[in-house]
């Protein structure tokens, strides 16, 4: 693994989290140490089947009873009930990332993931939160189909993939969803941790880059959360430019949002903000490293954009969509991409209006 923690590039950002010595020294041997990541199992309908696979020891106070630890040596991706949809196999820092979900109480009608690929987020707040549909969004449209394909085996319906840059989906679903997961693209500084490589990851370019991507995301991201509604901002790597500034640029220049406090994970409070940020550090032994913040937008919830889960797709032209929406024809399509102010009615919308013009003729 070409790294080392000589790098300067890798003490500067040690030296921004911990001022502290030995806090900086046991950071830097957990990225040195390479080890392999932990597995999570989330059980998606059914009851865990004892014996079914070997536990792991570890078992963070953030885990709902519905997910468990799978063992160094166990491999439950292999088993056919993964293959059967009943669980869904992540790394143990990505439950750390969508734990704050526990706090929304109320059914959502709609969760957005803007960044789903490959689709552990949105499923696992499909589980947490049972909402009406699920839109799972991811712009690299090749990658799309790891995510249609996880979305398919776990049985999420109602659920649509869609494949817009965030600012067009902003302007196509203003104010629609009740939560809104940014689990944003980052440097993937905790891949180290977890024995794969992650080229320039502490560059300072490299931090920047995904920085001004990020802000970028979030901003067009509140556009769609509706009032009342939640935006979840998670990352898997360490920077504070790309974690606490960012959520402190976002509460500044949104300032109808606000940061949710979540006490389920008070002990892994960022020292680095005055504001509720979580981050999990490698040398914990309980995960790569992970960060998150859930903020909360102002306003009266009844005041939101209510949307049938088939009306939906008739929004924003889907990639796919599940069994339950498979029936819903979009009748007005855009000419050139996705662009609302540019439509034409499709076929089968202009066969309805025929229908409905005979229908009024016959009747008179």
């Amino acid at each position: 693994m070409a790294f080392s923690i000589q790098s300067k590039n890798v003490e500067r950002v040690a030296r921004a989290i911990y001022p502290e010595a030995h806090d900086r020294e046991a950071f830097l041997c957990a990225l040195e140490s390479g080890q392999s990541g932990i597995s999570a199992v989330a059980w998606l309908r059914t009851q865990p089947v004892d014996g079914l696979f070997e536990r792991h020891h570890v078992r963070p106070t953030w885990l709902p009873d519905w997910i468990e630890v799978a063992a160094e040596s166990a491999q439950p991706g292999k088993l056919p009930e993964h293959d059967a949809g009943e669980f869904y196999v992540l790394d143990l820092s990505s439950t750390f990332a969508v734990a704050p979900l526990k706090e929304i109480t109320t059914q959502p009608a709609c969760i957005v993931d803007m960044c789903a690929a490959p689709g552990g987020k949105g499923i696992l707040a499909w589980r947490y939160c049972a909402p009406h549909i699920v839109v799972g969004n991811e712009v690299i449209r090749k990658r799309t189909a790891q995510l249609i394909s996880n979305y398919t085996r776990c049985a999420i319906d109602p659920a649509m993939v869609t494949s817009c840059d965030p600012g067009l989906l902003g302007s196509l679903i203003p104010g629609r969803a009740q939560v809104v997961i940014v689990d944003a693209p980052c440097s993937g500084q905790s891949l180290l941790v977890k024995g794969l490589s992650a080229p320039a990851a502490f560059h300072p370019a490299t931090i920047s880059m995904n920085e001004r991507r990020q802000r970028r995301i979030l901003a067009h991201s509140a556009a769609i959360v509706a009032p009342g509604g939640y935006l979840l901002y998670s990352t898997c790597t360490f920077s504070v430019e790309e974690n606490e500034k960012n959520v402190e640029w976002f509460c500044k220049t949104f300032p109808h949002f606000k940061t949710v406090q979540v006490p389920t994970l008070e002990q892994y409070r960022s020292q680095l903000s005055d504001l509720n940020t979580y981050r999990l550090a490698p040398q914990r032994g309980v995960g790569a490293g992970a960060f998150c913040a859930l903020l909360v937008r102002e306003g009266d919830p009844a005041e939101a954009m209510w949307c049938e889960p088939r009306e939906m797709p008739m929004l924003v032209r889907p990639v796919w969509t599940s069994v339950a929406l498979a029936g819903c024809q979009q009748r007005l399509l855009p000419i050139k991409g996705n662009n609302p102010s540019d439509r034409r009615l499709s076929q089968k919308g202009r066969q309805d209006k025929n229908r409905r013009w005979r229908s009024r003729r016959d009747s008179e």
